[in-house]
């Protein structure tokens, strides 16, 4: 089993965008907002503004409550799309336990927006222009129809972080396979491998499963996307997830993912956090590849949300 190693390959992707940065007559500026209730993003944006240092990036955060009037956060959202020397802007996503809690405990319950409207209102009043994390529904609606690139949109950070670990795969694949190696990084290239496998997102955000899905259909994959329920539904149909020959999971449901469900040689790309949706003792024998939680798709969603900042100055 090959355990890919998320840190290392992040590490090699930092080293040339430093480069990069170097050599760029105007430096990417990325403006954060931040909600202080959910330590994850906290977290998140703490190693984000880090790694912007190392490769020479402006990293500003700006910190906001749940209990914020969404008025004041669109207003410092305005502002920043306005400020001509910011050419990236984030909004780090509360999950919505935390987002529910805040407002019990802090006396917003009466608050007559729900969570997925809260976001939704959140992300479109981003210009479109800075989208540094692929966040607007207008991106979203790009990528679904192809045109995203021709747009100068970018993919979601995570959703590219998966994308370029599928690309490392294909190449192990080709090894593998006694084949001549060549990773190409380009968008639409380096997925060859994938022709005649299935493959299974587990998860619909728009994060994630949404764009990734959108990304691997429109390249013309068999790709399903599938939630909770339909699992349910398959494992009792007796098929769980044995017909997948890859597996991408971002539920964020701890060991959801057991061997049982699997066929052997499956590849799988976990995106649980911060625990694993993968109980790694049940799969080890079986999977033929597989992202570790930590230390996978983490370091990569955040050092491809930087090449995502040097792609909108290019």
């Amino acid at each position: 089993m090959i355990i890919f190693d998320g840190i290392k390959k992040a590490a090699e992707i930092e080293a040339k965008l430093k480069q990069q940065v170097a050599q760029l007559e105007t430096k990417p500026q990325v403006a954060a907002v931040l909600f202080a209730e959910d330590p994850g993003s906290r977290l998140y944006t703490r190693l984000k503004q880090e790694a912007a240092k190392r490769v020479g990036i402006g990293y500003q955060i700006f910190q906001f409550s749940i209990l914020t009037p969404v008025e004041d956060v669109i207003s410092k959202i305005t502002e920043l799309n306005q400020d001509q020397a910011i050419t990236g802007i984030i909004i780090q996503k509360p999950t919505k336990q935390i987002y529910l809690s805040s407002l019990e405990a802090g006396q917003g319950s009466e608050r007559h927006i729900t969570y997925s409207d809260w976001w939704s209102t959140l992300v479109s009043s981003i210009a479109e222009t800075k989208d540094v994390d692929g966040l607007h529904p207008s991106t979203l609606a790009a990528i679904a129809d192809g045109s995203w690139q021709e747009q100068g949109r970018v993919l979601p950070a995570t959703c590219q972080a998966v994308v370029d670990i599928l690309q490392d795969f294909c190449a192990v694949t080709e090894v593998s396979n006694g084949e001549n190696n060549s990773i190409d990084t380009k968008q639409f290239r380096g997925l060859e491998c994938l022709k005649n496998k299935k493959i299974i997102i587990l998860g619909k955000s728009d994060l994630l499963g949404k764009p990734l899905f959108y990304y691997l259909h429109f390249l013309g994959n068999n790709v399903e996307m599938i939630g909770s329920k339909e699992l349910a539904e398959r494992v009792e149909k007796g098929v769980a997830l044995i017909d997948a020959d890859v597996v991408i999971s971002a539920t964020g449901r701890k060991h959801l993912i057991t061997g049982n469900l699997l066929k052997n040689g499956v590849a799988l790309i976990d995106v649980g956090e911060p625990k694993p949706d993968v109980e790694f003792q049940t799969i080890k024998d079986k999977a033929a590849f597989i992202t570790p939680v930590p230390g996978g798709v983490g370091p990569m969603t955040v050092v491809c949300l930087l090449q995502n900042a040097v792609s909108l100055v290019g």
